[in-house]
């Protein structure tokens, strides 16, 4: 009898004992998942907020690109108008259209003349340029890789305000 009483004290001694440690452990768990339960509705609201703040202002933005676009653009065509190879290249297009107007006031005339359409006519040359593609190319490449890097920036702003860093 002795030793299962004993052994009774023992097991209520380790129960103790375990308590004394589980239960903090437990309270513990209980309080970080309340804490991460907290956080994840902050997080989601402040998503809600920034996402509102999109919507509201996005146009604005919008409309800061498009003049942003328009000012670049209209210091590229100043730039480019300065440039001999650019005024060269439009000498080239201004004959082409010289040329086919050319053709068609002397077709007119012909036909009117004579009843007859101008016949194997010297067409002018092709309008566009492999050139123009490479710079198109080269401008595609560039902006993209800028946009991309805008595009990157708006997520890591909405991040760092989800997070409460903002």
């Amino acid at each position: 009898m002795a030793d299962v009483q004993a052994l009774r004290a023992k097991v209520e001694k380790l129960r103790a004992e375990t308590e004394r440690k589980v239960n903090p452990l437990v309270q513990a768990e209980t309080a970080l998942a309340e804490a991460e339960a907290e956080l994840s509705a902050q997080r989601e609201e402040r998503a809600k907020e920034f996402d509102q703040g999109t919507v509201d202002k996005w146009e604005a933005e919008n409309g800061r690109l498009h003049a942003k676009y328009d000012d670049a653009m209209g210091r590229f065509n100043e730039l480019l108008l300065q440039e001999p190879w650019f005024q060269a290249f439009v000498e080239a297009r201004t004959a082409n259209h010289e040329s086919f107007h050319l053709i068609q006031f002397a077709t007119n005339a012909t036909v009117r003349t004579t009843g007859q359409p101008i016949h194997n006519v010297h067409r002018p040359g092709g309008v566009d340029s492999p050139f123009l593609s490479l710079i198109v190319s080269a401008a595609d490449r560039a902006a993209h890789a800028s946009g991309a890097d805008y595009a990157d920036g708006l997520e890591q702003q909405r991040e760092r305000f989800i997070n409460g860093e903002a």
